[in-house]
């Protein structure tokens, strides 16, 4: 069987993936391997109590709390994705600006590692941060029925936020290993071709692990529609934007860092092979100035000019900020969707 594309530099798994790659009853697909593997109980929790207390849900907590079951249902195909997808796709494409196989080699093996071990830091993190928020938050879900005789699913409340934190917000170490990620590509010699057909010297392929790693983790932001309900609804506001907010940097700096590293790299890569064929220009330009009654040899220097010239023309016409058009518009569709979500909470509370 050929080797895949991403299988070529896929060193290690990370835990969820591996659960996922063993497939389930003949099923392989790792988005409903990841509902009936890790999201099923939580389903079936969620219509178990919206049955007992549909009487006293209101419509904005029920979409609310939909739209965070949705992600819940689909993070574990997404940490699949960047896992098994995204980074080993990214090392055969650098291929294009660092061509050393056995370098590019070197650096996938430390960050499929990387992104594969589990970080008990990481897990508390988001398991605190999470159990904190349903704390304060605590007000708004005993009127949802929690309470009573509805108090058990307070506590299947703070076990949903566990499980969130402990097992699914470990997948946040990818925003920081693509920030990692790039930071050491910058140390080596990028080879940038001004004539790529992306008209970015190849850096597209920064710019596009960019863009993929924040459409992938800012997925989260359905569960800002909840996070802005507990606020409305007498949550401590500073423990809920707080935490909201250290999310929301993370998935701005996983693009941000990147192609402004790589930009300043590729900059000075740049000024250095142009202050080349300065002098190199300088040079023939001299020597044709230089007596010589052979004519072939004349010819041949005003030949060397023009090659020089056309060389400088194109390293200093090449767009060196790793953004494509299409990359944008993915950019601005991963910053829209909270926006949307946060307009269709107001008008639907208004409207209701």
């Amino acid at each position: 069987m050929p080797e895949r594309v991403y299988d070529k530099f896929d060193y290690d798994t990370h835990w969820v993936s591996e659960r996922l790659e063993r497939g389930l009853w003949g099923i392989e697909n790792p988005l409903i391997l990841g509902i009936l593997k890790f999201s099923m109980p939580w389903n079936v929790l969620a219509l178990i109590y919206s049955v007992l207390f549909w009487e006293t849900l209101t419509p904005v907590f029920i979409y609310s709390s939909a739209f965070g079951l949705l992600w819940v249902n689909i993070a574990p195909y997404l940490i699949w994705y960047y896992d098994e997808r995204v980074l080993p796709e990214f090392f055969t494409d650098l291929s294009e600006l660092l061509t050393d196989e056995q370098e590019r080699a070197d650096i996938a093996k430390k960050y499929n590692e990387f992104f594969a071990r589990h970080r008990l830091s990481v897990s508390a993190f988001w398991t605190v941060s999470i159990a904190s928020i349903i704390y304060v938050s605590e007000p708004a879900l005993t009127t949802m029925g929690m309470s009573g005789a509805g108090s058990l699913f307070l506590y299947t409340t703070y076990a949903y936020g566990i499980y969130i934190g402990a097992v699914l917000g470990h997948g946040f170490v990818g925003p920081v290993t693509t920030i990692l990620l790039i930071h050491e590509i910058t140390k080596y010699d990028l080879e940038i071709d001004p004539l790529h057909p992306d008209g970015l010297g190849g850096l597209s392929i920064v710019g596009s692990i960019a863009i993929r790693t924040t459409l992938l983790f800012s997925s989260a932001s359905l569960f800002l529609p909840l996070l802005f309900y507990f606020a409305d609804s007498g949550g401590t506001t500073a423990v809920i934007f707080g935490i909201t907010g250290i999310y929301i940097l993370t998935i701005f700096l996983s693009f941000l860092y990147p192609t402004v590293i790589v930009n300043r790299r590729a900059q000075r890569y740049r000024d250095s092979v142009l202050e080349d064929l300065r002098q190199q220009y300088a040079t023939v330009e001299q020597q044709i100035h230089t007596p010589d009654k052979n004519e072939i040899s004349e010819l041949n220097k005003r030949l060397e000019l023009q090659r020089v010239q056309r060389n400088f023309e194109n390293y200093n016409s090449v767009s060196l900020y790793p953004l494509q058009l299409s990359i944008l518009t993915r950019l601005a569709g991963s910053i829209l969707l909270p926006i949307l979500i946060t307009i269709f909470q107001i008008y639907l509370s208004d409207m209701l």
